[in-house]
Order: C-alpha cells, then structure tokens, then sequence
C-alpha cells in the first residue's frame, strides 16, 4: 500500500468501532486482487480496497476488478473506499471519501469519481455514517 493510502487507511482504522476486528492485507504473500482491509463487525464480514483518487480517476488493476467482481457475484460484502484530497490554489480546497460497493466495480474502473452507485462524504466526515454504510446490508 502506497503512502497516501496508508494514511488513509490509519485515518479510517483510527474511527472504526473498538469491537471491530480489522486486518490490513499485504497481498505480498496472498492472491492477486486481495483487498487492502478485511473487517468485521457485528458479525458482518467486509472487505475494502482503499484508495487515493488521481485527477478523477480510480485505478484499479484487472487483478482487483476480478476479485471484487467474484466476490459480489458470490454474495460477498466488497467496498471500494476511495479518498479525494486537494488544498491548494490550483486545486481548490476539499477532502472527500468515496464509497462504491464491490458491484460497481466496473464502472469505478471506467469512470472513476464520476461513477454511479455510491456515496460521497465530504469533511468534516461524519465517521458514525461511514461506518454504517460499509456495514449495513447492501446488494445491488
């Protein structure tokens, strides 16, 4: 995991429920397209590929779209959580998170931030939300 989607993943690790159990994945020594977190709660089973947007771009390895491709079509819980920050003069000033379910895979693949089916939170976040949504029941 690059640096920038290390700090995004302490940020998210730092809000998450003390009974939550999370484990970041190093794909090193696992399967191609593994995501980046795997977490539990209340007995629901998750996995999130954590991400730093690029312009409006969401890259994504084919290895990545195949396995949260699978693991939807198996009935799995996948996410793809993307971060969005800019402070500068050319840029604007913001800082969003992007949320996907693992069923819009191929579409976040194709057209990045722009894609349909997901949820934008802008900071302030509010983590409770957040946190929630991963969560909850989600099939589309």
């Amino acid at each position: 995991m690059n640096t920038l989607e290390s700090t995004f993943w302490g940020l998210l690790k730092s809000h998450l429920p003390k009974d939550c159990h999370a484990q970041r994945i190093e794909t090193g020594s696992t399967g191609l397209g593994i995501p980046d977190v795997n977490m539990c709660w209340e007995g629901k089973d998750i996995w999130v590929e954590l991400k730093v947007v690029k312009g409006k771009r969401v890259e994504l390895r084919p290895e990545q779209v195949a396995w949260l491709f699978r693991r939807n079509r198996s009935g799995g819980s996948s996410w793809i959580a993307a971060r969005d920050k800019a402070d500068g003069v050319r840029k604007g000033k913001y800082d969003r998170i992007y949320l996907w379910p693992g069923s819009n895979v191929i579409e976040v693949k194709e057209k990045g931030v722009e894609a349909i089916g997901g949820f934008v939170f802008e900071a302030p976040f509010e983590w409770d939300t957040i946190i929630q949504t991963l969560f909850k029941e989600l099939r589309l």
